[in-house]
Protein backbone atom coordinates (compact mmCIF):
# COMPACT_ATOMS: atom_id res chain seq x y z
CA UNK A 1 0.00 0.00 0.00
CA UNK A 2 1.61 3.33 -0.92
CA UNK A 3 0.89 6.24 1.19
CA UNK A 4 0.61 9.58 -0.42
CA UNK A 5 2.34 12.54 1.64
CA UNK A 6 -0.12 15.32 0.94
CA UNK A 7 1.90 18.71 0.69
CA UNK A 8 -0.45 21.85 1.48
CA UNK A 9 -0.36 24.27 -1.25
CA UNK A 10 1.81 27.59 -0.43
CA UNK A 11 -1.45 30.15 -1.04
CA UNK A 12 -0.33 32.96 -2.46
CA UNK A 13 -1.36 35.18 -0.02
CA UNK A 14 0.65 33.38 2.78
CA UNK A 15 3.62 34.15 0.51
CA UNK A 16 3.00 37.71 0.31
CA UNK A 17 2.74 38.17 4.04
CA UNK A 18 6.23 36.17 4.78
CA UNK A 19 7.57 37.90 1.80
CA UNK A 20 5.99 41.71 3.51
CA UNK A 21 7.56 40.65 7.27
CA UNK A 22 10.98 39.70 5.92
CA UNK A 23 11.42 43.23 4.11
CA UNK A 24 10.03 44.99 7.52
CA UNK A 25 12.30 42.91 9.24
CA UNK A 26 15.38 43.70 7.05
CA UNK A 27 14.58 47.47 7.11
CA UNK A 28 14.46 47.15 11.33
CA UNK A 29 17.51 45.58 11.37
CA UNK A 30 18.89 48.03 8.92
CA UNK A 31 17.74 51.29 10.55
CA UNK A 32 19.28 49.91 13.82
CA UNK A 33 22.47 49.29 12.13
CA UNK A 34 21.92 52.82 10.41
CA UNK A 35 21.59 54.66 14.17
CA UNK A 36 24.07 52.46 16.06
CA UNK A 37 26.94 53.81 13.51
CA UNK A 38 25.73 57.31 14.01
CA UNK A 39 25.69 56.92 17.30
CA UNK A 40 29.16 55.53 17.15
CA UNK A 41 30.08 58.38 14.96
CA UNK A 42 28.77 61.20 16.99
CA UNK A 43 30.47 59.20 19.95
CA UNK A 44 33.90 59.12 18.02
CA UNK A 45 33.35 62.91 17.08
CA UNK A 46 32.81 63.88 20.74
CA UNK A 47 35.51 62.51 22.10
CA UNK A 48 37.66 63.79 19.39
CA UNK A 49 36.41 67.44 20.42
CA UNK A 50 37.11 66.51 23.85
CA UNK A 51 40.92 65.60 22.96
CA UNK A 52 41.07 68.56 20.84
CA UNK A 53 39.98 70.96 23.91
CA UNK A 54 42.38 69.39 26.38
CA UNK A 55 45.18 69.70 24.03
CA UNK A 56 44.12 73.30 23.02
CA UNK A 57 43.61 74.24 26.89
CA UNK A 58 46.86 72.69 28.26
CA UNK A 59 48.75 75.05 25.60
CA UNK A 60 46.47 77.95 26.52
CA UNK A 61 47.54 77.97 29.99
CA UNK A 62 51.38 77.50 28.99
CA UNK A 63 50.19 81.03 27.56
CA UNK A 64 48.17 82.53 30.44
CA UNK A 65 50.90 81.97 32.64
CA UNK A 66 53.61 83.53 29.88
CA UNK A 67 50.85 86.48 30.06
CA UNK A 68 51.09 86.89 34.13
CA UNK A 69 54.54 86.23 34.00
CA UNK A 70 54.63 89.50 31.67
CA UNK A 71 52.36 91.55 33.86
CA UNK A 72 54.27 91.02 36.73
CA UNK A 73 57.64 92.01 35.08
CA UNK A 74 55.81 95.01 33.87
CA UNK A 75 54.69 95.72 37.27
CA UNK A 76 55.51 99.45 37.75
CA UNK A 77 54.76 100.37 34.19
CA UNK A 78 51.52 101.88 33.65
CA UNK A 79 48.52 98.65 32.01
CA UNK A 80 47.49 98.91 29.04
CA UNK A 81 44.81 97.14 26.64
CA UNK A 82 46.78 95.27 24.16
CA UNK A 83 46.70 91.80 21.78
CA UNK A 84 49.43 89.96 19.97
CA UNK A 85 49.82 86.90 18.34
CA UNK A 86 52.74 83.99 19.47
CA UNK A 87 53.76 80.83 19.25
CA UNK A 88 53.64 78.37 21.60
CA UNK A 89 54.98 74.95 21.07
CA UNK A 90 54.68 75.15 17.32
CA UNK A 91 50.94 76.52 17.90
CA UNK A 92 49.74 80.08 16.73
CA UNK A 93 47.92 81.58 20.27
CA UNK A 94 46.15 85.00 20.35
CA UNK A 95 46.81 86.83 23.18
CA UNK A 96 43.81 89.72 24.44
CA UNK A 97 45.31 91.81 27.67
CA UNK A 98 41.90 94.23 29.15
CA UNK A 99 43.00 95.86 32.35
CA UNK A 100 39.72 96.25 34.56
CA UNK A 101 40.29 100.32 34.07
CA UNK A 102 39.20 99.60 30.50
CA UNK A 103 35.96 97.85 31.41
CA UNK A 104 32.45 99.96 32.76
CA UNK A 105 31.84 99.19 35.90
CA UNK A 106 28.00 99.52 35.84
CA UNK A 107 28.20 99.80 39.78
CA UNK A 108 29.46 103.36 39.18
CA UNK A 109 28.78 104.13 35.76
CA UNK A 110 26.92 106.98 34.61
CA UNK A 111 23.24 106.84 33.00
CA UNK A 112 24.98 107.58 29.53
CA UNK A 113 27.90 105.52 29.48
CA UNK A 114 25.08 102.30 30.77
CA UNK A 115 22.38 103.81 27.35
CA UNK A 116 25.48 103.68 25.37
CA UNK A 117 26.64 100.29 26.42
CA UNK A 118 22.59 98.76 26.19
CA UNK A 119 21.78 100.51 22.65
CA UNK A 120 25.28 100.56 20.97
CA UNK A 121 26.79 97.18 21.78
CA UNK A 122 23.28 95.33 23.00
CA UNK A 123 21.26 96.73 21.11
CA UNK A 124 18.39 98.15 22.37
CA UNK A 125 16.44 100.74 21.14
CA UNK A 126 16.45 103.70 23.32
CA UNK A 127 13.17 103.14 25.80
CA UNK A 128 13.97 99.83 26.55
CA UNK A 129 17.81 100.52 27.24
CA UNK A 130 16.24 103.75 30.02
CA UNK A 131 14.54 101.15 31.48
CA UNK A 132 17.05 98.58 31.47
CA UNK A 133 19.05 101.21 32.85
CA UNK A 134 16.40 102.59 36.05
CA UNK A 135 16.35 98.79 36.98
CA UNK A 136 20.14 98.37 37.20
CA UNK A 137 20.26 101.20 39.56
CA UNK A 138 17.39 99.94 41.45
CA UNK A 139 19.15 96.49 41.99
CA UNK A 140 22.20 98.58 43.08
CA UNK A 141 20.99 101.24 45.58
CA UNK A 142 19.91 100.42 49.07
CA UNK A 143 15.84 102.36 49.04
CA UNK A 144 12.88 100.23 47.67
CA UNK A 145 11.63 103.06 45.82
CA UNK A 146 11.82 102.74 42.35
CA UNK A 147 14.01 104.81 39.77
CA UNK A 148 12.25 106.92 37.11
CA UNK A 149 10.32 104.76 33.84
CA UNK A 150 10.30 101.34 34.22
CA UNK A 151 12.33 100.90 37.32
CA UNK A 152 11.54 98.07 39.72
CA UNK A 153 12.24 97.15 43.04
CA UNK A 154 11.04 94.21 45.06
CA UNK A 155 7.24 94.87 44.84
CA UNK A 156 7.51 94.62 41.13
CA UNK A 157 10.20 91.60 41.03
CA UNK A 158 7.67 89.51 43.39
CA UNK A 159 4.70 91.01 41.01
CA UNK A 160 6.55 90.03 38.07
CA UNK A 161 7.36 86.60 39.41
CA UNK A 162 10.61 87.02 38.46
CA UNK A 163 13.31 84.06 40.58
CA UNK A 164 15.08 86.75 42.16
CA UNK A 165 15.05 90.39 43.99
CA UNK A 166 16.56 93.66 44.30
CA UNK A 167 20.46 93.09 45.39
CA UNK A 168 20.80 96.66 47.36
CA UNK A 169 24.18 97.14 47.09
CA UNK A 170 27.31 96.94 44.44
CA UNK A 171 27.87 94.07 42.68
CA UNK A 172 31.09 91.80 43.26
CA UNK A 173 30.19 89.30 41.12
CA UNK A 174 29.41 90.40 37.34
CA UNK A 175 27.24 87.33 36.74
CA UNK A 176 24.24 88.93 39.18
CA UNK A 177 23.65 91.18 36.70
CA UNK A 178 21.02 88.52 35.25
CA UNK A 179 19.15 88.80 38.10
CA UNK A 180 17.89 92.18 37.24
CA UNK A 181 14.63 92.38 36.20
CA UNK A 182 13.49 91.87 32.37
CA UNK A 183 17.64 90.97 31.64
CA UNK A 184 17.81 88.27 29.54
CA UNK A 185 20.39 85.48 29.41
CA UNK A 186 21.54 86.96 25.56
CA UNK A 187 21.43 90.44 26.39
CA UNK A 188 23.56 89.96 29.49
CA UNK A 189 26.20 87.62 27.04
CA UNK A 190 26.40 90.15 24.48
CA UNK A 191 27.31 92.94 26.99
CA UNK A 192 29.42 90.95 29.28
CA UNK A 193 32.98 90.87 27.67
CA UNK A 194 32.27 94.97 28.23
CA UNK A 195 32.14 94.82 31.84
CA UNK A 196 34.32 95.16 34.65
CA UNK A 197 34.77 96.14 38.71
CA UNK A 198 37.37 98.89 38.97
CA UNK A 199 35.51 101.74 41.30
CA UNK A 200 35.62 104.11 38.31
CA UNK A 201 32.81 106.17 36.52
CA UNK A 202 35.12 106.41 33.23
CA UNK A 203 37.16 104.31 30.75
CA UNK A 204 40.72 104.66 30.97
CA UNK A 205 41.86 105.38 27.24
CA UNK A 206 45.01 103.58 27.15
CA UNK A 207 43.04 100.21 28.81
CA UNK A 208 39.74 100.31 26.91
CA UNK A 209 39.80 97.60 24.05
CA UNK A 210 39.58 99.00 20.26
CA UNK A 211 35.97 97.29 20.07
CA UNK A 212 34.52 99.28 22.50
CA UNK A 213 35.91 102.89 21.73
CA UNK A 214 34.61 101.99 17.96
CA UNK A 215 31.05 101.14 19.75
CA UNK A 216 30.67 104.01 22.19
CA UNK A 217 31.89 106.28 19.50
CA UNK A 218 30.55 105.25 16.56
CA UNK A 219 34.05 105.79 14.99
CA UNK A 220 34.83 102.38 13.32
CA UNK A 221 38.59 102.12 13.48
CA UNK A 222 39.25 105.39 15.99
CA UNK A 223 40.06 102.63 18.48
CA UNK A 224 42.77 101.07 16.58
CA UNK A 225 43.83 104.78 15.58
CA UNK A 226 44.00 105.90 19.16
CA UNK A 227 46.02 102.67 20.32
CA UNK A 228 48.48 103.43 17.75
CA UNK A 229 48.96 106.74 18.05
CA UNK A 230 51.70 108.29 20.66
CA UNK A 231 50.69 107.95 24.22
CA UNK A 232 50.40 111.64 24.29
CA UNK A 233 48.06 112.37 22.00
CA UNK A 234 45.70 109.37 22.23
CA UNK A 235 43.56 110.83 25.17
CA UNK A 236 42.79 114.27 22.95
CA UNK A 237 41.17 112.27 20.02
CA UNK A 238 38.57 110.99 22.70
CA UNK A 239 37.95 113.79 25.65
CA UNK A 240 36.36 115.97 22.88
CA UNK A 241 32.97 115.59 21.48
CA UNK A 242 29.73 113.89 22.82
CA UNK A 243 31.51 110.62 24.17
CA UNK A 244 34.19 112.84 26.15
CA UNK A 245 32.75 112.01 29.32
CA UNK A 246 33.07 107.77 29.36
CA UNK A 247 36.96 108.54 28.77
CA UNK A 248 39.67 109.42 31.40
CA UNK A 249 43.21 110.02 30.32
CA UNK A 250 44.48 108.42 34.10
CA UNK A 251 46.47 105.41 33.46
CA UNK A 252 47.80 102.98 35.38
CA UNK A 253 45.34 103.06 38.28
CA UNK A 254 44.46 99.57 38.75
CA UNK A 255 46.34 96.03 38.54
CA UNK A 256 43.51 93.61 37.76
CA UNK A 257 43.52 92.35 34.35
CA UNK A 258 41.69 90.18 32.16
CA UNK A 259 44.08 87.92 29.53
CA UNK A 260 42.33 85.88 26.97
CA UNK A 261 44.18 83.38 24.84
CA UNK A 262 43.09 82.09 21.91
CA UNK A 263 44.09 78.80 20.06
CA UNK A 264 43.06 77.17 16.72
CA UNK A 265 41.85 73.81 16.43
CA UNK A 266 40.89 71.64 13.54
CA UNK A 267 39.22 73.21 10.70
CA UNK A 268 38.13 77.17 11.30
CA UNK A 269 37.50 75.75 15.74
CA UNK A 270 38.83 78.18 17.47
CA UNK A 271 39.46 77.42 21.88
CA UNK A 272 38.89 80.43 24.36
CA UNK A 273 40.65 80.83 27.46
CA UNK A 274 40.21 83.42 29.85
CA UNK A 275 41.74 84.17 33.41
CA UNK A 276 41.46 87.52 35.66
CA UNK A 277 45.01 88.27 36.99
CA UNK A 278 46.57 90.60 39.84
CA UNK A 279 49.39 91.82 39.66
CA UNK A 280 50.15 93.46 42.91
CA UNK A 281 52.62 91.61 45.43
CA UNK A 282 50.78 90.28 48.03
CA UNK A 283 52.48 89.44 51.69
CA UNK A 284 50.83 87.32 52.61
CA UNK A 285 51.60 84.80 49.86
CA UNK A 286 54.66 83.84 48.24
CA UNK A 287 53.00 83.85 44.90
CA UNK A 288 54.05 86.37 42.30
CA UNK A 289 50.26 86.84 41.03
CA UNK A 290 47.34 85.99 41.97
CA UNK A 291 45.25 83.86 40.07
CA UNK A 292 41.37 85.66 40.72
CA UNK A 293 39.05 83.81 38.07
CA UNK A 294 39.66 81.07 35.26
CA UNK A 295 37.01 80.10 32.77
CA UNK A 296 36.60 76.58 31.31
CA UNK A 297 38.32 76.25 27.97
CA UNK A 298 35.14 76.67 25.26
CA UNK A 299 34.67 77.09 21.56
CA UNK A 300 34.46 80.94 20.32
CA UNK A 301 34.32 82.68 17.04
CA UNK A 302 37.77 83.54 15.10
CA UNK A 303 39.72 85.74 17.28
CA UNK A 304 39.00 88.75 14.86
CA UNK A 305 34.95 88.21 15.19
CA UNK A 306 35.46 88.70 19.04
CA UNK A 307 37.73 91.32 18.78
CA UNK A 308 35.57 93.63 16.44
CA UNK A 309 32.66 95.63 16.92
Amino acid sequence: MTTAHLTRPWRHGSAGAALVLVLWLVAALSLTVLAGAKGMRQQTQQAGLALERLRAEAVLDGALQLAAQRLVAERDQPSHYRREVLTLEGQEIWLEVTPATGLIDVNVASDGLLLALLQRVGGLPAGDAAIMVSRIRDFLDPDDTPTGAGGAEAAQYRAANWPAVPRNSALEDLSELKSVLGMTPELYDIIAPYLGVNGQQRLEVDATPWALIDILTGQKGLGAQVHQSPPESRAGLLLSGATADFFAAKSGGGKEVRVRAYARGDGDRWWLREAWIDSRERPDTLAPWTLLTLEPTRRINKPEQEWSP
